[in-house]
């Protein structure tokens, strides 16, 4: 269960950190007028792989070809949002059958165990028995529940980060020439589009 529960931290974090500036960020940047500044960090960091091929996109002078690029950077970025999106329901799955399973062999071992009890003594051990097999199974649910939780967590930081995208794209796309939109420099954006891929 522990495996589990760092598999599905690791599910939110894929969809709440799939590339290495957050677009709210970069978004607030742009409308302060610093959207070059973000453009030049970009290609100075490893990680940003997907931000300068998004930049050189933009920077495309052929417009039909500029949206073909563009589209397909917010495609790969469905893909990155999309990392390990099912280990939280099979993690779930998981969770709740082991602690299922492993509180009826609590229950079935408990009771074999039990066969040397005194009679007197036997209703304190079953008691016993079965507050041990409920509490394995407890913990099981809370995994699930655990699961459950992240999963619904990682929908929803994924469904805003990409409405965080959509505006920044259609604000890069407003900005004039030279200011860390379409007009990024070609040299600088096209240069770094081959580092980290």
């Amino acid at each position: 269960m522990v495996g589990c529960v760092a598999a599905c931290t690791r599910r939110l974090y894929f969809a709440t950190t799939p590339i290495a500036i957050h677009p709210a960020v970069w978004l607030a940047h742009v409308r302060r007028g610093e959207g070059e500044r973000v453009a030049r960090a970009a290609s100075r960091m490893p990680a940003a792989s997907w931000e300068r091929e998004l930049l050189a996109a933009l920077a495309e002078p052929d417009e039909e070809a500029r949206t073909g690029r563009v589209n397909e950077q917010l495609s790969e970025l469905d893909f990155l949002l999309a990392r390990w999106a099912r280990v939280p329901r099979v993690c779930a799955s998981i969770s709740s059958s082991a602690g299922f399973l492993f509180g009826s062999l609590a229950v079935r071992f408990g009771l074999v165990a039990l066969e040397n009890v005194p009679a007197e003594a036997s209703h304190d051990a079953i008691n016993a028995v079965i507050l041990q097999a409920v509490n394995v199974a407890v913990l099981g649910m809370a995994g699930a529940s655990y699961a459950i939780a992240a999963q619904y967590a990682a929908r929803k930081a994924a469904r805003a980060l990409s409405h965080d995208v959509e505006l920044l794209v259609d604000a890069l796309e407003s900005l004039p020439e030279g200011n860390g939109g379409r007009g990024a420099p070609h040299s600088e954006a096209r240069g770094a589009e081959g580092d980290g891929r």
